[in-house]
Protein backbone atom coordinates (compact mmCIF):
# COMPACT_ATOMS: atom_id res chain seq x y z
CA UNK A 1 0.00 0.00 0.00
CA UNK A 2 1.32 3.36 -0.63
CA UNK A 3 1.81 5.97 1.80
CA UNK A 4 -0.64 8.30 3.16
CA UNK A 5 0.73 11.46 1.92
CA UNK A 6 -1.56 13.14 3.95
CA UNK A 7 -1.55 11.59 7.55
CA UNK A 8 -3.65 14.47 9.23
CA UNK A 9 -6.31 14.37 6.82
CA UNK A 10 -6.82 10.24 7.75
CA UNK A 11 -6.51 11.49 11.44
CA UNK A 12 -9.28 13.80 11.21
CA UNK A 13 -11.13 10.98 9.40
CA UNK A 14 -10.64 8.43 12.04
CA UNK A 15 -11.86 10.91 14.25
CA UNK A 16 -14.74 12.09 13.02
CA UNK A 17 -15.91 8.44 12.26
CA UNK A 18 -14.93 7.79 16.14
CA UNK A 19 -17.22 10.67 17.20
CA UNK A 20 -20.25 9.45 15.16
CA UNK A 21 -19.82 5.88 16.40
CA UNK A 22 -19.62 7.45 19.79
CA UNK A 23 -22.58 9.54 19.54
CA UNK A 24 -24.72 6.47 18.01
CA UNK A 25 -23.27 3.41 20.48
CA UNK A 26 -21.66 5.04 23.45
CA UNK A 27 -17.97 5.22 24.24
CA UNK A 28 -17.85 1.87 25.83
CA UNK A 29 -19.72 0.54 22.88
CA UNK A 30 -16.90 1.22 20.32
CA UNK A 31 -14.35 -1.10 19.28
CA UNK A 32 -11.46 -0.41 17.04
CA UNK A 33 -12.22 -2.56 14.26
CA UNK A 34 -15.97 -0.56 14.57
CA UNK A 35 -13.90 2.99 13.98
CA UNK A 36 -11.69 0.97 10.90
CA UNK A 37 -14.98 -0.37 9.00
CA UNK A 38 -16.87 2.96 9.27
CA UNK A 39 -13.84 5.21 7.92
CA UNK A 40 -14.11 2.17 4.85
CA UNK A 41 -10.40 2.87 3.74
CA UNK A 42 -7.79 2.36 6.75
CA UNK A 43 -6.52 -0.68 8.30
CA UNK A 44 -6.13 -1.31 12.01
CA UNK A 45 -2.23 -0.56 11.41
CA UNK A 46 -3.12 2.98 9.81
CA UNK A 47 -5.70 3.76 13.19
CA UNK A 48 -2.40 2.94 15.39
CA UNK A 49 -0.10 5.02 13.52
CA UNK A 50 -2.23 7.45 14.54
CA UNK A 51 -4.01 6.02 17.84
CA UNK A 52 -2.74 4.07 20.62
CA UNK A 53 -6.12 2.65 21.58
CA UNK A 54 -9.71 3.90 22.45
CA UNK A 55 -8.93 5.64 25.33
CA UNK A 56 -6.31 7.68 23.12
CA UNK A 57 -9.01 8.39 20.79
CA UNK A 58 -11.53 9.58 23.59
CA UNK A 59 -8.70 11.98 24.88
CA UNK A 60 -8.01 13.24 21.69
CA UNK A 61 -11.51 14.07 20.80
CA UNK A 62 -12.13 15.55 24.17
CA UNK A 63 -8.84 17.63 23.51
CA UNK A 64 -10.20 18.87 20.34
CA UNK A 65 -13.87 19.36 22.14
CA UNK A 66 -11.97 21.52 24.54
CA UNK A 67 -9.59 23.76 22.42
CA UNK A 68 -12.57 24.40 20.28
CA UNK A 69 -14.12 25.89 22.53
CA UNK A 70 -11.87 27.51 24.84
CA UNK A 71 -12.10 31.21 24.36
CA UNK A 72 -10.14 32.35 27.43
CA UNK A 73 -6.67 32.18 26.10
CA UNK A 74 -8.11 34.85 23.24
CA UNK A 75 -10.38 37.61 25.57
CA UNK A 76 -7.11 39.62 25.82
CA UNK A 77 -9.07 41.82 22.71
CA UNK A 78 -11.22 43.36 25.26
CA UNK A 79 -8.81 45.85 26.44
CA UNK A 80 -11.76 48.26 27.42
CA UNK A 81 -13.01 45.74 29.93
CA UNK A 82 -11.84 45.37 33.45
CA UNK A 83 -11.33 41.16 33.70
CA UNK A 84 -14.26 40.05 35.55
CA UNK A 85 -16.22 41.65 32.66
CA UNK A 86 -13.54 40.11 30.59
CA UNK A 87 -14.58 36.69 31.70
CA UNK A 88 -18.17 37.13 31.76
CA UNK A 89 -17.80 37.76 28.00
CA UNK A 90 -15.62 34.73 27.53
CA UNK A 91 -18.65 32.94 29.03
CA UNK A 92 -20.84 34.11 26.69
CA UNK A 93 -19.39 33.84 23.83
CA UNK A 94 -18.58 30.44 24.44
CA UNK A 95 -22.14 29.43 25.22
CA UNK A 96 -23.72 31.75 22.13
CA UNK A 97 -20.72 29.62 20.11
CA UNK A 98 -21.85 26.44 21.35
CA UNK A 99 -25.57 27.13 20.44
CA UNK A 100 -24.74 28.26 16.55
CA UNK A 101 -22.63 25.63 15.94
CA UNK A 102 -24.83 22.98 17.41
CA UNK A 103 -21.66 21.29 19.87
CA UNK A 104 -23.64 21.03 22.61
CA UNK A 105 -26.23 18.30 20.56
CA UNK A 106 -23.18 16.32 19.80
CA UNK A 107 -23.06 15.35 23.57
CA UNK A 108 -25.50 12.64 23.40
CA UNK A 109 -26.85 10.51 26.44
CA UNK A 110 -24.78 7.75 24.41
CA UNK A 111 -21.73 9.88 24.78
CA UNK A 112 -21.43 10.16 28.78
CA UNK A 113 -19.70 8.06 30.75
CA UNK A 114 -16.85 7.81 33.39
CA UNK A 115 -14.07 8.33 31.08
CA UNK A 116 -15.68 10.55 29.23
CA UNK A 117 -16.16 13.40 31.83
CA UNK A 118 -12.43 12.05 33.21
CA UNK A 119 -11.27 12.80 30.19
CA UNK A 120 -12.99 16.63 29.61
CA UNK A 121 -11.76 17.45 33.22
CA UNK A 122 -7.95 16.73 32.84
CA UNK A 123 -8.43 18.02 29.39
CA UNK A 124 -10.53 21.59 30.98
CA UNK A 125 -7.34 21.50 33.30
CA UNK A 126 -4.91 21.88 30.71
CA UNK A 127 -6.15 23.63 27.58
CA UNK A 128 -8.50 26.20 29.54
CA UNK A 129 -8.11 26.78 33.01
CA UNK A 130 -4.45 28.68 32.55
CA UNK A 131 -6.37 30.96 30.94
CA UNK A 132 -8.65 31.56 33.42
CA UNK A 133 -6.24 31.69 35.69
CA UNK A 134 -4.41 35.01 34.20
CA UNK A 135 -7.60 36.81 33.90
CA UNK A 136 -8.05 35.84 37.95
CA UNK A 137 -4.87 37.24 38.13
CA UNK A 138 -4.91 40.59 36.62
CA UNK A 139 -9.22 40.84 38.38
CA UNK A 140 -7.22 40.61 42.04
CA UNK A 141 -4.82 43.11 40.47
CA UNK A 142 -7.30 45.63 38.57
CA UNK A 143 -9.91 45.23 41.97
CA UNK A 144 -12.37 43.63 40.02
CA UNK A 145 -12.16 40.15 41.28
CA UNK A 146 -10.66 39.55 44.59
CA UNK A 147 -10.20 35.45 45.24
CA UNK A 148 -7.54 34.57 48.10
CA UNK A 149 -6.42 31.37 45.38
CA UNK A 150 -6.57 32.02 42.10
CA UNK A 151 -5.18 28.97 40.72
CA UNK A 152 -7.58 26.77 42.34
CA UNK A 153 -10.89 29.10 41.64
CA UNK A 154 -9.21 28.33 37.83
CA UNK A 155 -9.77 25.10 38.09
CA UNK A 156 -13.18 24.87 40.25
CA UNK A 157 -14.71 27.88 37.64
CA UNK A 158 -13.20 25.25 34.60
CA UNK A 159 -15.16 21.90 36.14
CA UNK A 160 -17.91 23.90 37.34
CA UNK A 161 -19.31 25.28 33.86
CA UNK A 162 -18.01 23.01 32.07
CA UNK A 163 -19.60 19.68 33.39
CA UNK A 164 -21.89 20.41 36.12
CA UNK A 165 -23.08 23.15 34.23
CA UNK A 166 -23.43 21.65 30.86
CA UNK A 167 -27.30 20.43 30.39
CA UNK A 168 -25.79 18.26 27.66
CA UNK A 169 -24.27 16.22 30.56
CA UNK A 170 -26.45 16.81 33.63
CA UNK A 171 -30.63 16.37 32.44
CA UNK A 172 -32.27 18.39 34.89
CA UNK A 173 -35.59 20.27 34.67
CA UNK A 174 -35.62 23.49 33.86
CA UNK A 175 -36.50 24.68 37.31
CA UNK A 176 -33.46 22.76 39.04
CA UNK A 177 -31.18 24.05 36.07
CA UNK A 178 -32.30 27.65 37.45
CA UNK A 179 -31.81 26.61 41.22
CA UNK A 180 -27.94 25.65 39.45
CA UNK A 181 -27.36 29.25 38.17
CA UNK A 182 -28.75 30.22 41.15
CA UNK A 183 -26.38 28.22 43.13
CA UNK A 184 -23.30 29.16 41.31
CA UNK A 185 -23.87 32.70 41.02
CA UNK A 186 -24.18 33.02 44.92
CA UNK A 187 -20.88 30.42 45.55
CA UNK A 188 -18.66 32.76 43.34
CA UNK A 189 -20.13 35.85 44.61
CA UNK A 190 -18.87 34.18 47.93
CA UNK A 191 -15.60 33.83 46.91
CA UNK A 192 -14.86 37.15 45.46
CA UNK A 193 -15.39 36.85 42.11
CA UNK A 194 -19.16 37.87 41.05
CA UNK A 195 -19.19 36.55 37.73
CA UNK A 196 -23.03 35.17 36.97
CA UNK A 197 -25.02 38.64 36.55
CA UNK A 198 -28.29 38.88 35.20
CA UNK A 199 -27.17 38.39 31.48
CA UNK A 200 -25.82 35.43 31.78
CA UNK A 201 -28.29 34.06 33.67
CA UNK A 202 -30.53 34.33 30.65
CA UNK A 203 -27.64 32.73 28.42
CA UNK A 204 -27.35 29.79 30.51
CA UNK A 205 -31.18 29.86 29.95
CA UNK A 206 -31.07 29.83 26.33
CA UNK A 207 -28.23 27.11 26.46
CA UNK A 208 -30.95 24.54 28.24
CA UNK A 209 -33.61 25.27 26.04
CA UNK A 210 -31.59 24.69 22.70
CA UNK A 211 -30.22 21.42 24.17
CA UNK A 212 -33.69 20.49 24.91
CA UNK A 213 -34.57 21.20 21.47
CA UNK A 214 -31.99 18.94 20.38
Amino acid sequence: MARNKFPEITRKRIMESAVRLFTLKGWNNVTIQDIVDDVGDITRGAFYHHFKSISDIIQSVTKEMMIQQDVFNNIDDLENLNALDRLRQGIKYSILQSIKNGDQSTISREMISAEFVFSRITEGMRVVAPGIHKVIEEGNKDGSIQVAYPKQTAEIFTMLFDIWMNPGIFHVSREEFVQKIEHIALMFERIGMPIVNEELKNVFLELFDNVQEQ
